[in-house]
């Protein structure tokens, strides 16, 4: 009779047998076993996510995601990366720990206006207790996952409710469905407070065979839940040997018994020493003399007690106590053995992150992590973030670090914004045309880098970008860069393929992640079709006066000033002086081409500080421009011509 028919408890026990003969070994450890046999089915198949909906769950009103592959979590603060972990978690981990309150989502009733100055939204669901004064919470937070390519075991396990998988990423309801579609199981959990017993309820069910308007719900098996190879990266101090520390339950699942041998010898080497410490004629004379006043060592015990009866402990005494106690430390340089927080926090956060990775080394398994990164240097989060999705059947990474999403596909890549204050999802469309291939390589050089920021702000290249930003750089303290706003200045392209025309293709990779889309333009072009274009993929548009940026840099400047500051830039990069001793506006356009030949922006933009003593007018009315217009509840015109300043006379000051 085939294996399957006989359970799946039959298939675990043959497994394991197998498993210990492969070891050669009679004392290999169970868990080592296990995750042999584990890896002996993920090779069949490699367990992924293909739909999370959400409805009610924390500061989620309402989520469905469908996935391409792994998945990276990145988005502006409050926009709910950890709460789709956590939604995950609640699902999928039989140890999640128990629900509570803020799980329910909620909003202010009324008119209340929200941090985006709109009015708050309000779920159609939403029941007036058991919340607090001016608040809402909902009835009931659901949470379905729906998974597919399920080893045997799982399949097994969930038996009579899998279901016909649809291309979209989620279950077939069509009866007629075709048969050879691939099978997959959906996993539901209901969040629901009892205002009678006032008891917050977490139950795990099937959606293919419950009915939760009537109360039904068939429950997942707590041992069908286990088959699912989940793993929850829990980063923790690192190189901790005492109970509940990664390293102990590393040392464990490999050696369970040469671990307790070896904290047995620890103990009773350590009470060795301390015996002969307390011996110590130092130390005993010293007890001794403790006891000796006013008859103490009399009146303590039952009968007089000396030095001969006092001992020295760690805490309690226990083997555990000893390992609390015990800190890493390390032998990294010449300063020698030190412990690890001298080390510096990359050390120890690498360490941590490196204890999970071994701990969810299951091969193909769906491995959640939140907040990854958090304190590693860029290099290890790269790099580690790349581990994990290599080693994983489906990553879900969720990070604040641009330099962990390096590591994932731009179709991967799945960003969360809060226009006007409710959550909303973004994923990049599939590459159909040659076209769109040059922007999305800027996704890595340009748009990684604003991942956080709700506002873009493209300018046509390098130079532009160079030049707002060392203004920006010199706001005073009375002040607030762009970055206080949540805008982040970006070039379309990163050389020579910059220009006007790289906007809108930027500009739509940008609309498409979620951004708030602004462009700075030049005017030295005159290109009515091109504006058009550019104003089609951007919120608002803001276009120099005639001239470029090197025209924006000096206007507004006594002639006399930009002569004195650029005189001093070119002599020093051995330019020659293109001047001729005029200081007119002829003269001028001959600084500004060889300032763009050589790239001198910011070098100009330095001297002209120490002549000038202030900001140059024109660049600063483009980044006054940009703030204004940041805001989602902006309404003002979307192209914005500003104003030439016209230049002050030779003796102005």
């Amino acid at each position: 009779m085939g294996g399957r028919r006989h359970g799946c408890k039959w298939a675990f026990l043959i497994r394991w047998l197998a498993g210990i003969l492969d070891s050669g070994s009679p004392g290999c450890s169970t868990v080592i076993v296990m995750r042999r046999c584990r890896a002996r089915v993920l090779d069949m198949g490699l367990v992924r996510i293909t739909r999370l909906l959400v409805n009610g769950f924390r500061g989620w009103h309402h989520l469905d995601l469908r996935p391409r592959g792994h998945v990276l979590l990145a988005g502006v603060p409050r926009a709910g990366r950890s709460d789709i972990i956590a939604a995950l978690v609640r699902v999928l981990d039989p140890n999640a720990k128990g629900p509570r309150m803020s799980d329910l989502h909620q909003s202010i009733t009324g008119p209340a206006p929200t941090a985006s100055g709109g009015p708050a939204a309000v779920p159609p669901d939403a029941s007036p207790a058991p919340a607090t004064a001016g608040l809402v919470r909902v009835e009931h937070a659901d949470i379905e996952v729906t998974l597919t390519d399920l080893d045997p075991d799982a399949e097994q396990a969930f038996d009579g409710f899998l279901e016909p998988l649809d291309p979209s990423g989620a279950a077939s309801d069509d009866p007629d469905a075709d048969p050879s579609l691939p099978q997959c199981v959906r996993i539901a959990c209901r969040l629901a407070y009892d205002s009678v017993t006032e008891e917050l309820t977490s139950t795990i069910y099937f959606p293919l065979a419950s009915d939760p308007a009537m109360g039904r719900f068939v429950k997942v098996p707590l041992a069908a839940r286990r088959t699912l190879p989940v793993v929850v990266l829990d980063a923790a101090r690192p190189l901790q040997l005492r109970a509940g520390g990664n390293l102990r339950k590393i040392v464990n699942g490999a050696d369970p018994t040469g671990a307790d041998a070896a904290f047995a010898a620890l103990g009773d080497a350590v009470s060795d020493a301390a015996g002969r410490l307390s011996a110590e004629p130092a130390i005993a004379s010293s007890v001794d003399a403790v006891l000796g006043i006013g008859g103490t060592g009399v009146r303590v015990g039952d009968s007089p007690v000396t030095a001969v009866d006092v001992g020295f402990l760690a805490e309690d005494g226990t083997v555990g106590a000893l390992l609390r106690a015990l800190q890493p430390a390390l032998h990294l340089d010449r300063g020698g053995l030190l412990p690890l927080s001298s080390h510096g926090s990359t050390t120890a956060a690498v360490l941590s992150a490196a204890e999970a990775m071994l701990l969810a080394s299951v091969p193909g398994a769906v491995v959640l992590a939140d907040d990854f990164g958090d304190q590693l240097d860029t290099a290890a989060a790269e790099h580690l973030a790349a581990m994990l999705r290599a080693q994983s059947g489906q990553l879900w990474l969720s990070t604040r670090r641009p330099e962990a999403a390096r590591a994932f596909d731009p179709a991967e890549l799945v960003r969360l914004t809060r226009p006007g204050g409710t959550r909303t999802h973004h994923q990049l469309e599939r590459i159909t045309d040659r076209k769109a291939l040059s922007a999305m390589r800027q996704l890595h050089t340009q748009l990684l880098a604003a991942l956080t920021s709700p506002t873009v702000a493209i300018t046509e290249g390098p130079h532009d970008l160079a030049a707002y930003s060392f203004v920006d750089r010199r706001k005073p303290p009375t002040g607030l860069p762009l970055s206080a706003h949540g805008v982040r200045l970006v070039a379309a392209g990163t050389g020579q393929d910059g220009g006007i025309d790289q906007i809108p293709r930027v500009a739509a990779l940008a609309r498409q992640l979620g951004f708030r889309v602004l462009a700075v333009i030049d005017q030295d072009k005159g290109d009515a079709e091109k504006i058009k274009k550019v104003q089609a993929e951007c919120d608002v548009v803001i276009r120099l006066p005639k001239g470029a940026v090197e025209r924006a840099i000096v206007a507004g400047i006594p002639g006399v000033t930009v002569v004195t500051a650029a005189k001093a830039v070119l002599d020093e990069f051995g330019v020659p002086d293109p001047f001729a001793g005029a200081c007119d506006e002829a003269a001028i356009t001959r600084l500004c081409k060889v300032i763009h030949k050589h790239g001198l922006h910011e070098q100009l933009l330095e001297a002209l500080y120490r002549e000038f003593g202030t900001h140059p007018p024109m660049i600063d009315s483009v980044l006054d421009c940009i703030v204004r217009t940041s805001s989602a509840t902006y309404t003002g015109p979307t192209l914005i011509d500003l104003v030439e300043i016209p230049r002050p006379g030779p003796g102005a000051p």
